[in-house]
């Protein structure tokens, strides 16, 4: 009887181990994500609603960005974030931040499956607080090791010997738009300055996707490539600009964007881009000072700023992004100085993002030497907002009034007045 009258066993009751995390996210700080995964966070800057600062991910950058480059909404629950740093784009959520900042192998800021419930239960943690923990055992602080000095070497002087291969890559290029892809064909035909006999005296041009037996320049192929010159005009590396990047991004904005962002353009991984500026070899030829006086060391964004201009007869160099490094700026300075008598001129892109680059330009420059701006989008009317230094046109714009009018001597002279002093 005692059986009849023994209660039922029950299994017990199974925790569910879904983590909202829409509803954690807004609980927790930017600091506290940071302190988590025990990443120091650099200097932040608040520019209005967003907070701004230095890359601090694993994102798999080369190179030191600006001060400015990632812009995060860290009052909004969801804490987007996006980064302005020439070529990336990468953006999202805490979760993605939390990915780039979580070790181990990360999913481009997508994580899904496992990767994904491991940055849940953190975000859980987070929120929850620690466990109690016992004190570790004081350690004496090991010191940390030297940073090796940031160098590129010619490919010619490359310890690799396929790297050493890729010197004269350019004999391999196409410079002629019929024997072109369509894609290809159209991005240099939207920039008529880009002919032939200009690709060849830049070294650059498109590198065809199947060749044969010949594989040299793997990941650059179906690009429009340029070389990188050191100053003394050696070929350092050779990046690439994908002609498809449009299509192909804007596919990836109609997917749940799980994948990989598409790259616009690509650098050889271990090249330090942050050291160098493009064009920097033209400098050293004969005339450039004269070419420059009144206009003063102008900086651009892009390859294709510093070839336009180089067409319009006046020498510039690029930063290949739109934010500047400490070691950018510190050359520029001392080129503005040999050439110019210390003066740079900033002539970034005129949309949001080249703005943002502006005044970053200017808190680094401004410390080492004279700088100006050449336009904004509020500039001389807000005629210029949202060109770039290499749609300038001086067939199309002249009779506008426009202080880029290109004059007899093919654009100098109009240039230069641009920079007159104001009485």
């Amino acid at each position: 009887m005692s059986s009849f009258f023994s209660p039922l066993l029950m299994a017990p009751e199974k925790k569910s181990s879904f983590v909202n995390v829409d509803d954690l996210m807004p609980k927790i700080t930017l600091e506290q994500a940071a302190a988590h995964y025990g990443v120091p966070l650099p200097e932040l800057h608040q520019v209005g609603a967003e907070t701004r600062a230095r890359c601090f991910l694993n994102c798999g950058k080369t190179q030191e960005t600006g001060d400015r480059t990632l812009a995060i909404q860290a009052s909004e629950p969801a804490k987007k974030w996006k980064c302005h740093q020439y070529g990336c784009g990468k953006g999202g959520n805490l979760v993605s931040l939390c990915d780039l900042l979580k070790g181990g192998q990360n999913a481009g800021g997508r994580p899904r499956g496992e990767r994904f419930k491991e940055i849940a239960a953190d975000l859980k943690a987070m929120v929850e607080g620690p466990a109690a923990q016992p004190a570790p055992a004081e350690a004496s602080p090991k010191a940390a090791p030297p940073e090796l000095p940031k160098v590129n070497v010619p490919l010619r002087e490359s310890p690799n010997e396929r790297a050493r291969t890729l010197t004269e890559l350019d004999r391999k290029f196409v410079v002629a738009v019929a024997d072109m892809t369509p894609k290809a064909s159209a991005y240099v035909r939207r920039r008529p300055f880009l002919s032939p006999e200009v690709l060849k005296r830049w070294r650059a041009g498109y590198l065809p996707r199947d060749t044969g037996e010949d594989k040299s320049g793997g990941t650059m192929r179906g690009k429009i490539v340029y070389p990188y010159l050191s100053d003394s005009g050696e070929v350092l590396t050779w990046f690439g600009r994908d002609p498809e990047f449009e299509d192909k991004h804007k596919t990836w904005e109609g997917t749940d964007k799980s994948e990989r962002e598409p790259e616009k353009f690509h650098f050889v991984k271990g090249f330090h881009r942050g050291i160098e500026l493009f064009g920097q070899h033209q400098l050293h030829a004969d005339g450039v000072k004269e070419r420059l006086a009144g206009l003063g060391l102008i900086l651009v964004e892009g390859p294709n700023d510093v070839i336009r201009l180089d067409t319009l007869g006046v020498p510039s160099v690029g930063l290949c992004s739109n934010t500047i490094t400490r070691e950018q700026a510190s050359k520029a300075a001392r080129l503005a100085r040999e050439l110019t008598g210390g003066v740079v001129t900033v002539f970034l892109d005129g949309d949001a993002e080249g703005e943002n680059g502006m005044k970053q330009c200017l808190g680094y420059l401004a410390q080492l030497t004279p700088v100006r701006l050449a336009w904004t989008s509020k500039m001389f009317g807000g005629k210029f907002k949202g060109r770039q230094p290499e749609s300038l046109d001086g067939n199309g714009m002249a009779g506008t009034g426009s202080l880029f009018e290109v004059g007899e001597d093919g654009g100098m002279d109009t240039l230069k007045n641009l920079f007159r002093p104001t009485s």
